[in-house]
């Protein structure tokens, strides 16, 4: 009975992760599972709800779970048939991976209370039996009560309660606690994030399990060069505000021109700002700098063809961009902080998080020898794979 069960846990993340306690955890589910339901369990019906899809046009969140469906759809062998509670969305992630499940696109104009109250209208009017519920993010309208059919959620990280107050805050998780509280299981993206929750609403009755991410296959190394991208260049991915640090690299950067070392710094992502354009005169290196707005396909190929990855963050739930790097065979440099320990190992090359003058030693000590780059780049591809 277990061992029919056992991969159908693959439902709750994109990645298997070995170890008794994290085994434990899954046995512990679906024998949750079995007894509400009465009997053995040889297939799942787990719906994925709709609040990330509907909340995001654009995003992490949104990206994981489109790509975790499109892989349970591709593979009916792993035994979970997904149930999607709606047909309209306007996020970019699932009309593209669940491109066979014929989803419509409403226009981007649409508001999502719009898209909200058109889903809980069409939820009312009752739905098939499922298994499972596994929820995106946290709305108190998704929130079920407590009931036979079991219920599960991801923590994805702490940001907003401990940097709350701050310049570093990023807004709320809305109704996260009474999600964590309700569900069966608690799925925490990395034993940083774990540890955090822990420490903010304390220790949890429910069963709380560690499942790390994986990264998408289409990150590998020897892919094409971007027509246009320096032959030579650091590369930043993501958003730039608050904790992510990336104002560290100005300084870091002119401390390395002032020793003769100077290379590009590829950001991927949004054009900078006035005020970041300004920041970067200020250190007078705005010439190193420039952004690039890059769709997956095209990102993939500036991981695989740059000389470091640099994540400046002092705080991430998992740090799926070192790993991104990683796999691609692009060595990594990352702050010393939160879970990028967890992702990097001894793999990743740290400097203290905050100091732009350790950042500029680590990176170029690593700029300085081909051979530890070589060396991290073939680790980095066998660590990703793990």
């Amino acid at each position: 009975m277990l061992s029919a069960c056992d991969g159908q846990l693959r439902s709750l993340r994109l990645s298997e992760r070995k170890g008794p306690r994290v085994k434990s955890s899954r046995l512990l589910l679906f024998e949750r599972v079995i007894q509400l339901h009465g009997g053995t369990i040889v297939s799942m019906d787990v719906r994925y709800d709709a609040q990330t899809f509907l909340r995001q046009r654009r995003g992490g969140i949104s990206r994981l779970f489109a790509q975790l469906i499109s892989q349970f759809d591709a593979d009916p062998g792993l035994g979970v048939n997904v149930n999607l509670p709606f047909r309209w969305s306007n996020n970019a992630h699932i009309t593209h991976d669940l491109s066979h499940r014929r989803l419509r696109k409403t226009p981007s104009w649409v508001p999502r209370e719009v898209l909200y109250g058109a889903h809980l209208i069409r939820r009312s009017g009752g739905s098939s039996p499922i298994d499972l519920v596994h929820h995106t993010y946290y709305s108190r309208q998704f929130l079920r009560g407590r009931g036979r059919t079991p219920q599960v959620v991801t923590v994805y990280d702490m940001i907003p309660e401990l940097f709350a107050g701050t310049p570093n805050s990023t807004g709320s998780h809305l109704q996260k606690r009474d999600y964590v509280a309700a569900c069966d299981l608690v799925i925490c993206i990395s034993d940083s994030t774990r540890h955090d929750m822990e420490a903010v609403y304390g220790s949890l009755a429910r069963n709380v399990v560690t499942i790390p991410l994986s990264v998408d296959p289409l990150f590998q190394p020897g892919l094409a060069p971007i027509p246009g991208l320096p032959g030579d260049y650091l590369l930043y991915v993501g958003k730039r505000s608050g904790y992510k640090d990336f104002e560290l690299l100005a300084p870091a950067m002119a401390e390395m021109r002032a020793h003769g070392r100077e290379v590009p710094v590829v950001a991927a992502g949004a054009a900078f700002t006035n005020s970041e354009l300004d920041y970067l005169k200020r250190w007078r290196v705005a010439d190193l700098f420039s952004t690039y707005e890059l769709a997956d396909t095209d990102l993939a190929r500036a991981y695989a063809n740059a000389t470091l990855l640099v994540q400046t963050s002092r705080y991430e739930g998992f740090g799926l961009t070192p790993l991104e790097g990683m796999a691609s065979g692009t060595p990594v440099v990352i702050a010393d902080a939160s879970s990028m320990p967890e992702v990097g190992g001894d793999v990743a090359f740290y400097f203290k998080p905050g100091d732009p003058e350790d950042l500029a030693r680590v990176l170029s000590s690593v700029l300085n020898s081909d051979d530890v780059r070589i060396t991290a780049s073939n680790r980095g591809v066998m660590r990703a794979r793990q």
